[in-house]
């Protein structure tokens, strides 16, 4: 896994000779050259930390101390470490699968809106007492209303 913030350790660490002192002087070459914005040790450095503590020379503690390093920073590393190393060997990221399904459109089932009749009529009732009744009305029950009427 390679990132923006590596700096290139010293030709000795590379040749396989992993020391301390080694480890100590490309961790000081990163801090004093790192970008605000790279916050992370880089990960060759933490593989050659992982390597020294693997050695068993020199207690864990220790070598965290000499290179300013918390456990906390420690226990993150390494559980990057163990998700890198149990993802697929392919670097590149594989490409996102689309499933892709397809859309019929059915029409609607017509139905009209119930709704009043447009015919409107005008009607005027009169009794013999001189009360009189004026109705606008916009539907088929007519005969109802004047049954109503005529009963009261």
């Amino acid at each position: 896994m390679t990132k923006n913030n590596v700096t290139p350790i010293s030709s000795d660490l590379n040749k396989g000779t992993i020391t301390l002192e080694g480890v100590l002087q490309a961790l000081q070459t990163w801090r004093k050259n790192k970008s605000p914005t790279s916050r992370t040790i880089p990960s060759e450095i933490w593989e050659h930390i992982f390597i020294l503590i693997e050695q068993g020379s020199m207690s864990r503690s220790k070598i965290l101390k000499a290179a300013g390093i918390s456990i906390q920073q420690l226990k993150r590393a390494e559980a990057e470490r163990t998700q890198v190393a149990s993802s697929p060997t392919n670097a590149t990221e594989p490409e996102e699968q689309l499933d892709f399904c397809e859309v019929t459109q059915h029409a609607l089932a017509y139905k009209p809106a119930k709704a009043f009749t447009t015919t409107t009529s005008v009607v005027e009732l009169y009794r013999p007492d001189g009360m009189l009744m004026k109705i606008h009305i916009c539907t088929d029950r007519f005969e109802e209303l004047l049954r109503a009427f005529f009963k009261g």
